[in-house]
């Protein structure tokens, strides 16, 4: 074998190597009831997610104090940036743009879709949730402002970043959800992730 198919295999291979695999659908149940955002879902949130993600500058921009946050999504545009140059275009919540397909032409993404087949869930949200449950054990000092974290927009960028980290599940320096906790909303997005103003399940 000559020296350049030598090191043209080496390198496929070791491309081939570093290539992301995506975290395995999360396996859900569907409840036996349907699940309402507001008496259910959002006092999960508050008490165990919007300590961070409530705030202008919350991790990945992504606000889980209201639906219209959580639906809008995640960023990777990072509001304080020392080192921009250039002013960037605000994104105020309920300012700044107003329906999902605003915020997404905003580069927003979200975070509750599921692409998997019926019976799995894969959306970002679900998976970093599940991974924290697997992983429930926390490495070193708790230094989110420090610590290097993700804004993952893709299965294969979620799943090179929790190969790379596997303490940093979510809830992120805190415990993982308990087993009612994640059913609860592993369980309202396979029944579609309604908010309050939209129909619900029969």
């Amino acid at each position: 074998m000559s020296a350049i198919k030598l090191f043209l295999y080496a390198f496929l291979c070791a491309l081939l190597t570093a290539c992301a695999v995506p975290p395995p659908p999360v396996q859900v149940q569907m409840p036996d009831h349907p699940i309402d955002y507001l008496r259910e879902i959002k006092p999960l949130l508050d008490n165990r997610c919007v300590v961070c993600h409530s705030c202008y500058n919350s991790p990945c921009q992504l606000k889980l104090s209201s639906y219209e946050g959580l639906d809008r999504g995640a960023s990777k545009e990072a509001v304080y940036n020392a080192d921009r140059l250039q002013t960037m275009d605000p994104t105020r919540l309920f300012f700044d743009a107003r329906t999902t397909e605003e915020w997404r032409d905003k580069g927003f993404y979200t975070v509750t879709e599921n692409t998997a087949e019926a019976g799995l869930n894969n959306s970002i949200l679900l998976q970093l949730l599940a991974h924290k449950m697997e992983h429930p054990e926390s490495s070193g000092e708790y230094q989110p402002e420090a610590q290097e974290l993700t804004c993952a927009d893709s299965g294969n960028e979620l799943g090179s970043y929790l190969d790379k980290h596997p303490n940093r599940g979510m809830p992120f320096g805190f415990p993982p959800l308990k087993k009612e906790e994640f059913a609860l909303i592993a369980g309202w997005l396979a029944q579609g992730g309604k908010g309050p103003t939209q129909t619900k399940h029969t």
